[in-house]
């Protein structure tokens, strides 16, 4: 026979090089299709909105970069953003800066009874006449009340609570009491005529609350009754440049083209922007300007009323100098502020005794609520109340919009700051933030507003630990007066900025905390925390209102070109993926470098949470401060794809590493089992009169022809993949093969064999069980014995191995949410490849198991003619696998112990256990298998 016929007779070699070839293949393709996975998940998500973060100074953060890049400290003028836009590597380069917090009054809520009249004209008069959308006085309804005609004695009991997320405390709790009743009309001669007007029942008392807060009336729609003060509410304002901040969101900025229209500084006088809409108010105005807004310089400012009304109570106060400035604004819509006002109202006896529970009404600020425009935000209406004050129209064309001044202020704005802590297994980093001073909130003001002194003991000050510090201002500070342009939603924001690759835009891109331990390190629920009432915590929510840097000077008190812009995100004008567009990016921030700026690349970065203990968070009534504990926010992993990319690579390269050695191991298995198989071949031959050298021939030959067909699937595989990796494995296997073929040849020299077997030996095992006819049969075959134990052995540490690394591929990954996302892109393919190795191993211990194969089944055959039954010839089969394995479990844990120290050390323990249950499940398996 030729060597072809003989290596497809020998079945060993054919197996052997049909396994090679199939482990090969397998772990070059799979491994192939994991990296390209893992290369494709980090080129889609590595690439943000930006590429380089530029400010004065770098963040303390180190290679974990904080949300807040929008500090207020300023250090970029406006000569070096125009420099860094004149690069030619520049696609757009947009500021943005922290201008302040701004404190705004809510008003005095008020709870509205229905206490509806019906139509009078004398009443109404001419406040329909030439609005379109008023009610014909035909189709008025019918007078309808929830009050009375007698009045009724009610306590109302008035509070506000706000939470944190972590706990609720209430701010303030008031009662007032009186008698109401529902309105009646009162005709009275006058020097003209007869008039109309309203006024409550015979007997009615009000409800009047303390100082600072008003008492009841009546009107056409309503009684109305005012609430105590709400406490003030603190925002933050941001400014950017609304052209480059548009061109870095793409459409999703577009609710910032009002400002582009907002006129030059010189044309900004609060007096004269005031007194503009002044005269349009009382020059008149149709209603369609007057519902959606007069046109001012181009744009349509639906919130004009405000503007007005706060200007005339600013210059009434005397609030506004002729320094004072305008400022263009573009609010959010909405709020995650949770501050909560009640009203319960009960019906009670000239004894105080309560007669009937009416009701308790609250309402929260949420998404319809606008820093500088939302009027009246706790108007509560009574139980059972219906709103018929939209007979008269649609006042809100005017009516919106909070009529008190802001206060803009620069205390306690700044970015937090954070200490690095200790660094996890995967790369996670514990921060520890920096407290600052206390700051109280939920004060009264000291006089109402008729000038009457107030009684600060109606409320508990709230103090509030503050994790900022305050910010430079400029020489002439005015107070400014708020024109609102329009809104945004920082929702879309969030969406265009993306997920996993999302960068901070800096203050209206809130990035929310969640309380996961509490201060003694327990875990606890994972809880939001809000934004606190002074707006100086950690939590922060979205800007107030964003404007543009004219606005930043206005509020900051600059004159001239000052150094106030935080940061510059830059986007290279270089299109592709972030490994693509590296050496571009990375020329580019080397040339702002050269400005004496610090150039962040952020290209191949991604979000990562943080852990960030928060000390002296709050303080009892005796001052003890106490912490929070530990909050996550997600910061940004600078170099995150490259770190990717690295630890998930040389993941995959071990895993196919240690497919090829349970492949080697194979193949020294079948090469021991060949040589076994054909010593006796040999041996004829050369009692044939064949030299050595031609049975060595004879022996390569047939391992030239599995040779032959290993290359031809290297060389396959290679040209397919065009990867280096593939060109070394397959070099590897060819090798790893030819050595065996040496090896074999070696072993099948001609060896003198004396017969010493032994008359009689005493040390021979009596056989009275299938337990020791095992026992005896593995003690007379020591080699083959100790051969299977070391290969299930072996079996135990691949499969410990393997399972240690696929655990430890989330921490290989990293902490980020790119790590995330490229571990689950390889999961799958790592899994196979793995198994692949597993299988691998388990061919091993089944090759090695048939080294005597057929004299165990003569002995069997033997034993079933001596009248054993098929189950003791099975308990003979799995005492002799129970006793091998008996061996093989302490090399197999010790072996996947050893392998879990030296490739994943935090899943040791894991491989060890692995080997051990590897080891347990081989004995049934082989039992059943090799028969």
């Amino acid at each position: 026979m030729n060597a072809v016929q003989r290596f497809i007779r020998s079945r060993v070699l054919l197996l052997t090089a049909a396994i090679l070839t199939a482990a090969m293949c397998l772990s070059v393709l799979v491994q192939t299709q994991s990296q390209a996975a893992l290369t494709r998940t980090v080129d889609e998500n590595s690439r943000g909105l930006y590429d380089i973060l530029v400010q004065a100074k770098a963040g303390s953060g180190g290679a974990l970069m904080q949300p807040e890049i929008a500090t207020g400290q300023g250090g970029i003028s406006f000569d070096q953003l125009q420099s860094i836009r004149d690069l030619s590597g520049t696609s757009v380069a947009a500021p943005i800066s922290l201008v302040s917090r701004v404190t705004q009054n809510l008003e005095a809520p008020r709870l509205e009874a229905m206490d509806y009249l019906g139509y009078n004209s004398g009443l109404v008069g001419t406040a329909t006449a030439g609005d379109p959308s008023a009610t014909d006085p035909g189709k008025w309804p019918a007078a309808e009340s929830v009050l009375s005609e007698t009045p009724k004695k009610y306590r109302l009991t008035a509070s506000a609570r706000s939470s944190d997320g972590s706990k609720e405390r209430t701010l303030f709790k008031s009662t007032a009491e009186g008698t109401l009743g529902k309105a009646r009309l009162v005709e009275e001669d006058t020097p003209g005529g007869k008039s109309t007007r309203i006024a409550g029942p015979e007997g009615e008392t009000g409800i009047k609350f303390p100082a600072p807060a008003g008492g009841s009336e009546h009107n056409l729609f309503n009684l109305t009754v005012a609430l105590p003060m709400a406490p003030e509410v603190t925002e933050s304002v941001v400014a950017v440049d609304p052209v480059a901040e548009r061109a870095l969101l793409g459409s999703a900025g577009d609710f910032l083209a009002p400002l582009e229209k907002a006129p030059p500084a010189d044309a900004r006088n609060a007096e004269a922007v005031g007194r503009h809409f002044e005269s349009l108010f009382t020059g008149g105005i149709g209603m369609k300007e007057l519902e959606e807004g007069p046109d001012f310089l181009g744009v349509k400012l639906k919130y004009w009323a405000p503007l007005m009304t706060q200007y005339q109570q600013a210059k009434m106060n005397g609030q506004l100098t002729e320094d004072s400035k305008a400022i263009p604004l573009i609010v959010r819509s909405g709020t995650s502020l949770d501050l909560k006002y009640s009203v319960k109202i009960e019906e009670i006896d000239d004894a105080g005794n309560v007669v009937k529970d009416v009701g308790t009404v609250d309402r929260s600020l949420g998404s319809d609520y606008l820093p500088f425009v939302s009027k009246s935000p706790f108007a509560l209406a009574w139980p059972g109340s219906t709103d018929h004050s939209k007979l008269l129209g649609n006042p809100e064309s005017f009516g919106r919009g909070l009529y008190t001044p802001a206060t803009w202020s620069t205390d306690f704005a700044s970015a937090p700051k954070y200490k690095d802590g200790s660094t996890a297994g995967n790369g996670a980093v514990d921060k520890t933030a920096t407290p600052g001073e206390w700051v109280t909130v939920n004060r009264l003001p000291e006089k109402s507003a008729a000038g009457d002194p107030v009684d600060q003991t109606q409320r508990n000050p709230v103090d509030e630990r503050a994790y900022r510090e305050s910010l430079e201002t400029g020489e002439k500070l005015a107070a400014p007066l708020a024109m609102v342009y329009g809104t945004f939603d920082p929702a879309e924001v969030q969406k265009a900025a993306g997920d996993v690759n999302r960068l901070p835009l800096g203050g209206y891109d809130p990035t929310p905390l969640t309380l996961t331990k509490d201060a003694k390190g327990k875990d606890v629920e994972d809880t939001t925390l809000k934004p606190s009432l002074s707006a100086t915590g950690l939590a922060s929510q979205s800007a107030g209102a964003i404007t543009d840097y004219y606005g930043l000077a206005a509020a900051r008190g600059y004159e001239k070109n000052a150094s106030v812009i935080d940061a510059v995100r830059v986007r290279a004008g270089v299109p592709g993926s972030w490994k693509q567009a590296q050496p571009e990016v990375e020329k580019l921030a080397n040339e702002i470098r050269d400005m004496g700026l610090e150039a962040t690349v952020v290209a191949g970065s991604a979000r990562e949470d943080a852990n960030i203990f928060v000390p002296g968070y709050s303080k009892d009534d005796a001052g003890k401060e106490s912490a929070l504990g530990t909050v996550q926010q997600s910061w940004v992993r600078q170099d995150a794809a490259d770190a990717v990319t690295g630890s998930l690579t040389a993941t995959n390269l071990t895993l196919l590493f240690l497919t090829l050695c349970g492949a080697a191991l194979l193949t020294g298995a079948s090469t021991v089992s060949y040589v076994r198989q054909r010593r006796r071949e040999a041996g004829t031959l050369r009692a044939m009169g064949w030299t050595q050298r031609r049975i060595r021939s004879w022996v390569l030959e047939e391992f030239a022809v599995g040779a032959a067909l290993l290359a031809v699937a290297g060389v396959v595989l290679s040209l397919l993949s065009w990867n280096l990796a593939t060109v070394i494995v397959s070099a590897s296997v060819l090798v790893l093969y030819a050595a065996a073929a040496l090896f074999a040849a070696q072993q099948l020299r001609h060896r003198e064999e004396v017969d010493q077997e032994p008359q009689h030996d005493e040390r021979l095992i009596a056989v009275d069980s299938p337990l020791t006819f095992a026992n005896r049969q593995l003690t007379t075959n020591r080699f083959n014995a100790i051969s299977l134990a070391v290969a299930v052995g072996v079996f135990g540490a691949a499969v410990g191995g393997l399972i240690a690394l696929l655990i430890d591929i989330p921490r290989a990954a990293g902490a980020s949410a790119l790590s995330g996302l490229a571990a689950t892109s390889i999961a799958l393919p790592s899994l196979v490849l793995g198994l692949s190795g597993v299988a691998v191993a388990l061919l091993l211990t089944l090759v090695t198991g048939r080294f005597e194969l057929q004299a165990k089944r003569q002995y069997l055959g033997t034993l079933e003619a001596m009248g054993w039954n098929p189950d003791m010839l099975g308990q003979v089969r799995l005492f002799e696998n129970a006793l091998v394995g008996a061996v093989a479990v302490p090399l197999g844990v010790l072996g996947a112990l050893g392998v879990g120290l030296l490739l994943a050390p935090y899943a040791a323990l894991w491989a060890a256990v692995a080997g051990l249950v590897a080891v347990l499940c081989w004995i049934p398996i082989a039992t059943k298998v090799v028969q």
